[in-house]
């Protein structure tokens, strides 16, 4: 094997077993070109980034392994990484695998096994990289590439952004390939405030300078976010919102398809000149819902115009947000009422929301292993073309304790205050 093709190794251990025996031994194999050992976690991400090795292996306890692999997989999601744990179980797997882990080597350790493993997921990812640089478009000014989400409701307060911004992110990680987030909420859009990044350079900058985007410019203008996505944040001043026009935002459009993977649209709940730009060119439509008669009237409302007016060819789905909730309507209340499918939720957790959006770190960040994370990712999946169920409900609590008579009478309730708002 030549030099470019031997493996350049990140071992992460604890202090005390840095001169084990199999660490020797994998320095000695041929196409192995540097092994570092590490003993301490906090200087640990900063030498992958400096470094970029190959392969990380991390020989830690499992809450210490998971934490540091996230870490690892949201800002060099291309490096390859192997765990090694005591007889891992079935959820061990799960939580090392959700947060990048290629393999899990069971310990006591076999070396064979290990050098097996770590000679398939290298292969692999080689393989992988091979392939996706032959794959490239031969003519990369061709428009169209990209595959364009528009996330979108007709009512203000429901979580667009919550769900826009959590799955750019996961599209970057289940893709591997370049994703934009975009901010069309063109008056008080607020993309930035949930990652936490600010710029003087927007949306703004792209319009003036619509009839000659080019990636020399798209790359001044969008702001790489430590998930690895590219943010193109909303101007800065309301009053440009009106100066935007549906031809410049063509344009930037066809720019972004032809640069990224993925193109995920957050916008504002007014159906103007420019929403309906974005719903022409969608390829995917998320419309967000809550459980409630205001935001299900205006659902209901926006679906029938949709259809009516032929507004989007894209695949048109309803994310049912905060739901199940407490005191919330049923499934079946609401399909019945959109004369609609369901087609994913996510359910109501209003705290870890709340400190996820103040912090600006997205959810599937901060709290990884929650209801409303896997919610997400399931959502993302099936964005992304996976045959997936994304519907996840919470086995009933306390429904002994309601009478059968009273919940008809609240479904009752509800489907007459629809009625009187429709």
């Amino acid at each position: 094997m030549s030099n470019e093709q031997t493996l350049k190794i990140v071992i992460i251990t604890r202090p005390d077993q840095l001169d084990q025996d199999w660490i020797h031994q994998l320095s000695s194999e041929a196409d192995v070109g540097s092994v570092v050992r590490l003993g301490v976690l906090d200087a640990s991400i900063n030498l992958i980034r400096q470094t970029h090795p190959d392969l990380v292996i991390i020989d830690r306890e499992v809450d210490e392994t998971e934490m540091l692999m996230r870490q690892i997989f949201i800002s060099e999601p291309g490096i390859v990484c192997i765990a090694l744990a005591d007889n891992p179980d079935g959820l061990i797997w799960r939580r090392l695998v959700t947060v990048g882990a290629r393999d899990i080597v069971n310990r006591p350790l076999n070396y064979d096994e290990l050098l097996q493993s770590i000679r398939s997921v290298v292969g692999l990812e080689r393989n992988r990289q091979a392939n996706t640089r032959t794959s490239l478009p031969s003519d990369p000014v061709q428009a169209g590439q990209g595959k364009f989400v528009v996330v979108i409701s007709p009512k203000g307060g429901v979580g667009t952004t919550v769900v826009s911004t959590n799955l750019a992110i996961l599209l970057r990680q289940y893709s591997s390939g370049r994703v934009a987030l975009t901010d069309f909420g063109l008056q008080f859009g607020h993309i930035g405030t949930h990652l936490n990044i600010w710029s003087r350079h927007t949306l703004q900058e792209l319009c003036a300078r619509s009839d000659d985007i080019d990636e020399t410019l798209l790359s001044g203008v969008m702001q790489q976010h430590d998930s690895g996505i590219h943010v193109l944040l909303a101007p800065n001043s309301p009053e440009v919102a009106g100066e935007i026009t549906s031809e410049q935002l063509s344009r930037i459009l066809d720019a972004l398809l032809q640069s990224y993977s993925y193109v995920v649209a957050d916008t504002w709940c007014v159906l103007d000149e420019i929403t309906m730009a974005l719903l022409s060119r969608a390829d995917e439509v998320l419309v967000v819902a809550t459980p409630e008669v205001p935001s299900l009237k205006n659902i209901k409302f926006f679906l029938d115009y949709l259809k009516q007016n032929e507004m989007t060819t894209g695949r048109v789905s309803i994310v049912l947000n905060r739901f199940p909730s407490v005191d919330g309507v049923s499934l079946e209340d609401v399909q019945q009422h959109l004369h609609h499918p369901v087609s994913a939720n996510i359910p109501s957790a209003g705290q870890l929301v709340t400190y996820s959006v103040n912090r600006g770190v997205p959810i599937v960040v901060s709290h990884a292993q929650s209801w409303v994370a896997d919610s997400l990712r399931k959502l993302a999946a099936y964005v992304a073309g996976e045959q997936v169920n994304p519907i996840s409900l919470a086995p009933e609590r306390g429904k002994n304790n309601r009478r059968a008579d009273g919940k008809n009478k609240e479904r009752a309730g509800f489907f007459r205050t629809l009625r009187r708002n429709a």
